[in-house]
This record gives C-alpha cells, structure tokens and sequence, in this order.
C-alpha cells in the first residue's frame, strides 16, 4: 500500500524505476541469448518480442501497481477545476448561493446544537429532573419545605432531591455597597450541578444542626471582586447586612444555573446558605425550587409514575397542605429548560433547510445551463469511448468540489450570521453559553456541503446520462435542450412552492409580533423609569418616594415588590373567599405584590373599582387588599367586590414571616401583564408595603427625559442609607421589549430568512427565463420575421414563465396547509390558516415572479430578426 501512495505521489520516480526494471530483463534475456550463441542484435530483438511491446508492459504494470480509484478521482479533481476556473462567474455566483444556503444552516445549526442537543455543564446531565408542583391553577409551582420533606423520606426513583430560592442581600464594604443576588439551598444542591468548588466545601449534613456557625459559599466573581482571590479566604467571616457567615467555599469560575425562566433562578448567584429540610410544618408556603438525579436506570416515566403515588399520599396526609388537586410532576431537567425555545429552533431550522434546498435549485439550473454549454464536449467524449458511468462520476466530482467550496464560504457567512443570532437572542437564550462553530458544527456544514453536491447534481446528471449520441451529433444538442428545459421548469416549480411555504409562515409570525406590540399590558411603560433596593425600611422608603417625587421633572414615584414582566422573581399563593369549602380551599392560587400607596397612578394602570392604598392600611389596623378584576369576575361575578373578604398570606410581623388572615376587599384593578403580554398566568391579589415587606422596585414617572436621573436617584438613596444599594436602573420599557424578545427574535429571523430565498428564487426564474430566451432566440427571431409584434412576444414569453410557477403556487398553498398548524403555539392574534396572510402572499410571488420575467421578456422583444436567423 506504501509503495503504491507512494507511485501516486511520484509518478516520476516510479516511472524511472519502472523504466530500470524493464530494461533490466531485456538485458538480462539478452544476455542469455548471446551466452547461446546468438548475436547480439538478434539476441536483442528475440529478448524484446518475448518481453512484449514495452509501452504496453508498462500500462500492464502501472494497472497492476497503481491505485485506480485515487488516480481517477486525482484526475477529476484537476479537471473539475480547470473547467470551473475557466468559468468564473458561473463559480462566483454558484459558490454564492451555495455558501448562503450552507451558511444559513450552519448559523442556526449552532444555535440547535448549543441549545437543544449539548448536555447541560452538570455532573451526569442526563439523569437531572425538575420537580414542579400543581395546585389548580398552578401546574408548574415550587415546593414547601413540607413537601421536599415527604418527597425525600418516600421516593426510590432519585438518588437526591434539592430545592432553591433566590432572594436579594447586600454586601457591605469599606466603598458602594453591593446588591447580590442570595441563593437559599438544601445542604445537597449544589453539589447535584457542581462536581466540587474551587475552593473549600459545599454544605454537609453539619451545617444543618441547629448549634452550627451561619456558613456561606459565596461565588467566584464575589470572591475576585470583593476579597481579590485571596486563597486564604475559607474560613474567614463575611458581613451579609446585619449578620456575619464564615465563608466555607468558592464556586468554580463558569458555574452558573441554567434553569426554566419560570423557575425565577437568575444565571449568577452571589451567595449559598444552607436551608434545613423538614416535615413539622405542613402549611409552610412553597417556595423552593427542586432538582433531583435518578438513580441510575431509572427514568422520568417510572419517576412521574412513583411522583403520582407520593401525591396521593400527601394528600391523604391529615393537616396537609395538599388539597384535593396537589400533584407533582417530573420531566428531564433540559428538555424543560429549553422548552420555551425548543419549537422556535426547529422550526427555523426546518426554514433554513428551505432556503437550502432553494439554494440547491438555483444552482441545478445553473449546472443544467452549463451542461447545454459543454454538450460538444460531452458529444465527443461519448464518441471517443467513455462510459456514461465514467461521465457521471466526472460529474460527480466537479458537483463535489463546488460544494466544497461553497461550503468553506459558508464558514463565513455562518459565522457572521450566528454573530447576528446571538446579538439578538432573546432572554430565553441569554443563559446558554458556548454558541460557536466547534467541531461538530464543521463536521455538520461538511456533510451539508457533500449533500447538497448530490442534490443539485441530480438533474444535471440525469439529462447528461439521457444524452442521445446520434441525436446530438446532428441537431446540436437539442434532445439535451428539451430535457433541461422540463428540468428547469420543475426546479423552478420547487423554488416558488417552498419560498411561498416561508412567506406564509414569516407572515404569520410578523402580524404575530405586530399584534404583541398592540397588547395593552394594562400599564404604560413610557416615561416610567425603575431601580431596585434591598428589603428596605418602611420610613426610609416613604420618604424616598416624596424626596424622589419632589426632583424637577418627575411626577410621582412608588414601589412595588415585582417589576410587572419581570421574571428574575415571582411570589404567588393560595387564596379563597369567605365561606369557602374546606375542599376549595387551598386549591387556586393568585400572584401576590407588595405595594405602596400610589403604585397604579405611576405606571398608568386602571382602579376600576373602590381605592388606592393609604398611609394607615398597616399591620396595625383591618388588613386590606386590592385584586384585579380577573380574580373578581371569577369569585363574585357580576357582583360587586368591594368590602369582601379573601383568606390570603402576608407578612405582618416581619420579612417572610408569612401568615394566613383574612383580608378586605378595598379596591379592584384592571389586570397587569406580570408575566407574559400574552397569556394570563394567574389573578392578581396586592398587599400593602406595611404587611408584606421585601426587596423593593421604585417606579419614578417623569415628564420625559431627565438629566442625570440615575445620578439623582443614587444621591436620594445615600442621603437616607448610605448601606443601601441602587441596582438595575433602567427604564421600564426596557422589560416590555424583553418581553417581546422572543416573538422579535422568531420573526426577525424568519424575515431574513424568507428575503433570502425569495432573493434566490427571484434570481433563479430569472436565470432560467434567460436561458431559455437564448435557446429559443432562433425561434423568437422567425416569429418576429413574419410579423409577431414586440407585446406578442412579451407575452409569449410572460406565459413561458408563468406555467411553472402557478404549479409551485399549488404545491406551496398545499404543503402551507399542512405545515403552519406548527407554529399554532407560537401565534397570538392569528390563525394558522388565515386567508389574508395566504392572499397577500400569493400576491407577493406573483409580483416577485413578474419582476424576474421584466427583463427577460423585454431582451426578448429586442431581437433582432435578421441577426437570430444567420446564427441560429
């Protein structure tokens, strides 16, 4: 095998030796004729004939020494590339095509392969479940402490269940102090998505005695950021607030949670404290969000089977908090991550995977044009002796090297495309990392680049191979015409239906996204402007709101617990109304918000009934509340609310101290989009200030644009509490354009995409519109000789290209029909079938089509008559 690469490498040298070898046996049967007395000339020629003629022993012994198959394809290749270098446009707007198509798949290839098929950076990825929580209206709700408690005594299916909550706190220091984001954690968490800290240890079951020292493992930015990566650290105490932790470990570097955005976990958390996990409290409220491993073997289905058993028993347990509908529900902890995402990602792949096949037409036209071009060569290859096989892997191999090419331009074109991508992902996306073109994405634009080398070389190889020798050496090619031509008009058939398959679905997700910007999210976010502070104090925060309201330009200011749209943090519970059954009870949930008198005058939003907060609506007095009409068309429908009771949790006597009490109806609100500007999540029920104390957002109101606000704010907060810290202060319309990420995200996508490929189907009928003016401008110029006026002409050639587009037309409303009830979860405001979305883009084709037809049919109507029959 050695010496037969090494012949195919230096065919030079082994022709030498080829040479010294043969000449070696004639002379040595030369020499045994002579040693028989023969004379040295005949001796000579009696050695040759017996030998053989030495030009043919030599082919005999490069065909029995050589590597057929490599030489051939060598060969071919060198060929291939001659004939593509002697057509330089032809290869410029080929490979073009090629790598826009290639690249589009590899950009969005990269995102799927990221997002969708990279096993999530934990420690045996694949065995991780979400455990969620269902109590009526809630199906996706977190766990109590009670609940994680008879999860772990009674489950077989996990190896390990833990449970996170993320609040705010302060680190304070010698300069600004800083707002951290605190995880609360079961003693067991961490280590379910870390394999070990950086530094130090995570919690053990020591930290959970009652007797043990407060500890903390802060993170790594904190660490860096804070204490300089002082490797000293473990061990030493850390002043969180009012309170000091004894620092137990360092996270690694590039740890970070990527958790459902439901889930209210944010990528980088700052601080870890331990959460002790018991059962003596079954109507503590739920708030931790739970991770477990299974164990090896089993599954998500024997675990959601064993999680049915569990819920049944928990809500046979007496003084539970599980009410007649609790339930748990388990699924694979990436499946549920990126199920926001998932069906936006294949479905764009699957339009990236249009634009490619577009690709793929255009350049089989290309190739078909071409192949008419080099009909003579082929003619008289055929005639010379070589075989349609022989043909079609020439073919075959000039399709593959132009794909090659293609394809290492497409690397660019990916890569600035993903660059584009990731520039505008939206929020759902943010926290996975790693979106590049690593090696399985080369691997993945290799194999895109050799497949579609076999796709667009189909049709070319089919009408080369159905070449009639005798016909094409009399007529000049025009069997091989007519076969290309029923090509290119079913190639061009295939470009219209799938480019008429993305306009509708790219129309469909554009009204989608026009219809998101016209949702009235039941506030208004314009000139309304946000910052958040730490659990501050009632008096400190009062006078804030009046320092802040007092500022030139601003007209009110208030707070409130949950930025609306903002999903970094959530806080939502059980309500029911007086006189309630016991079974109704604890059945529905509603989100709750803290509030300060003046909150729904800030941001623009409708009491529709009854009033606002007071000064005196405090823990002191009647606990009171405000709902939205949601929750009081759904309890007292057609009634009037105002003075009814509702059994609701606050915080009277302190930070998360929650407690059941009855509370009074005082006023009712037009419901605010708190999570999503499209759907209704749950009723709203808002508590004052005074009751439920917490991490605050401030709401500033300005007349427009104010100079240095958020130098003003910063300058309010240190005068009152210089410990205090100002983060995320931004305008509020800032979270509504997050909110419409996704929806912007998919049309914007599905838009360039769609350009794209009417791009290339626009230059593709125009392509084949144009050769087939060529060929037929004999034709054109006798029509035109006996009397065939310009329009005639015109429209002879407007109908020509026409015929294969009202077929694409029909193929493409079809396979619409059965491809846009995908896209049904993705829609708002529309129908997957709406018949203005498909009228106007049967339009849209129309006009595109007649624009590629314009300059065609009018260089048709140019010919000259006299010019068309000398040369045809």
């Amino acid at each position: 095998m050695m010496r037969r690469l090494r012949r195919l490498f230096h065919k030079q040298t082994a022709e030498k030796q080829l040479d010294a070898e043969l000449r070696y046996h004639v002379e040595g049967q030369t020499a045994d004729y002579v040693a028989r007395g023969m004379s040295a000339e005949e001796a000579r020629r009696r050695a040759r004939m017996e030998i053989g003629e030495i030009e043919d022993v030599k082919q005999e012994c490069r065909e029995a020494r050589s590597m057929h198959f490599l030489e051939d394809l060598m060969q071919d290749v060198r060929y291939g590339a001659r004939m593509l270098r002697r057509s330089p446009g032809f290869l410029a707007v080929a490979v073009l095509t090629l790598a826009v198509g290639i690249g589009a798949n590899t950009a969005i290839f990269s995102v799927v392969n990221a997002v969708l098929l990279r096993p999530l950076p934990y420690p045996d990825a694949d065995r991780l479940a979400i455990v969620l929580v269902g109590v009526g209206n809630a199906t996706r709700a977190p766990a109590s402490q009670f609940q994680l408690f008879q999860i772990r005594q009674r489950t077989k299916e996990f190896e390990q269940v833990g449970g996170i909550w993320v609040t705010n706190g302060v680190i304070p220091g010698d300069g600004e102090p800083e707002q951290v984001k605190v995880g609360f954690v079961t003693t067991n968490f961490l280590p379910l998505l870390c394999a070990r800290p950086e530094l130090g240890r995570f919690f053990g079951a020591e930290d959970e005695a009652p007797n043990a020292p407060w500890g903390v493992v802060i993170s790594h930015g904190v660490w860096a950021r804070r204490f300089g990566s002082d490797p000293s650290i473990i061990g030493k105490s850390i002043r969180i607030g009012a309170n000091s932790a004894v620092i137990l470990g360092v996270t690694p570097k590039d740890f970070k949670f990527i958790f459902p955005s439901d889930a209210s976990v944010p990528a980088n958390v700052d601080l870890f404290y331990p959460v002790s996990v018991d059962g003596s409290d079954p109507n503590g409220p739920g708030y931790l969000h739970l991770i477990g491993r299974l164990r090896p073997g089993s599954n998500t289905a024997r675990a959601q089977a064993e999680a049915d058993s569990i819920s049944e028993q928990i809500r046979s347990l007496r003084g539970s908090s599980g009410a007649s509908n609790f339930r748990l529900y388990i699924f694979p902890f990436q499946n549920d991550v990126v199920r926001e995402v998932r069906r936006t990602l294949l479905l764009l792949f699957g339009g990236v995977g249009f634009v490619l096949l577009i690709s793929c037409a255009n350049v089989a036209n290309l190739l078909l044009a071409r192949a008419t071009g080099r009909l003579r060569e082929t003619t008289v290859r055929t005639a010379l002796g070589a075989s349609r096989g022989r043909l079609v892997r020439q073919l075959l191999t000039e399709n593959a090297l132009l794909g090659c090419i293609g394809g290492v331009a497409a690397l660019g074109i990916g890569w600035a495309a993903l660059r584009a991508i990731l520039a505008a992902r939206p929020a759902s996306l943010a926290n996975f990392s790693g979106v590049n073109l690593d090696f399985k994405v080369l691997a993945f634009t290799f194999a895109v680049a050799i497949l579609t080398s076999a796709l667009f070389g189909i049709a070319p190889i089919v009408a080369s191979s159905r070449l009639d020798l005798t016909q094409s050496l009399k007529e000049a090619g025009s069997t091989a015409g007519r076969t290309g031509r029923a090509w290119n008009k079913l190639l061009v058939a295939a470009e219209v239906a799938l480019g008429f398959v993305l306009l509708v679905g790219t129309g469909l997700l554009m009204r989608t996204f026009v219809n998101v910007l016209r949702v009235d999210p039941g506030f208004r976010a314009e000139n309304v402007f946000s910052f958040q502070i730490p659990s501050p104090k009632y008096e400190m925060l009062h006078q804030l709101l009046e320092n802040l309201a007092a500022l030139p330009g601003v007209r009110s200011a208030a707070a409130v617990s949950h930025l609306p749209l903002d999903s970094t943090a959530n806080w939502y519970d059980h309500y029911w109304k007086e006189g309630a059954k016991p079974e109704e009870q604890n059945s529905v949930m509603a989100d709750h918000r803290s509030i300060l008198p003046g909150y729904f005058r800030t941001i623009g939003a409708t009491l529709l009934e009854g009033r606002d907060f007071t000064e005196s609506d405090d823990a002191a007095h009647q606990h009171v509340i405000i709902i939205d009409d949601v929750l009081a068309q759904e309890l007292w429908p057609g009634e009037d609310s105002i003075g009814k009771k509702l059994n609701v949790s606050d915080s009277p006597s302190g930070p998360y101290q929650f407690q059941r009490d009855w509370a009074v109806v005082v006023g009712v609100v037009k419901h605010i989009q708190c999570h999503s500007l499209t759907l209704m999540v749950r009723p709203q029920i808002y508590v004052p200030f005074q009751l439920a104390p917490r991490p605050m957002s401030v709401l500033i109101h300005t007349t427009g644009i104010v100079p240095n606000l958020a130098t003003s704010v910063r300058a309010q907060v240190v005068l009152l509490d210089k410990t205090i810290p100002v983060s995320n202060v931004g305008p509020l319309s800032d979270t509504v354009a997050r909110a419409r990420s996704q929806s912007r995200f998919a049309s914007l996508l599905a838009a360039s995409l769609t350009a794209i490929a009417l791009l290339l189907a626009c230059v593709g009928i125009y392509g084949v519109l144009s050769y087939s003016v060529a060929q037929r401008t004999g034709e054109i110029g006798i029509r035109m000789a006996i009397g065939a006026r310009g329009a005639d002409i015109m429209k002879m050639v407007f109908g020509s290209s026409f015929r294969p587009i009202l077929p694409g037309l029909i193929s493409g409303f079809l396979l619409s029909v059965a491809l846009t009830p995908l896209l049904s979860d993705m829609l708002f405001g529309i129908k997957p079938n709406d018949f203005t979305n498909y009228a106007e883009n049967v339009v849209a084709i129309l006009i595109v089509s007649a624009i590629a037809s314009y300059l065609p049919a009018r260089r048709a109507t140019r010919v000259d008559p006299l010019v068309a029959l000398r040369h045809w």
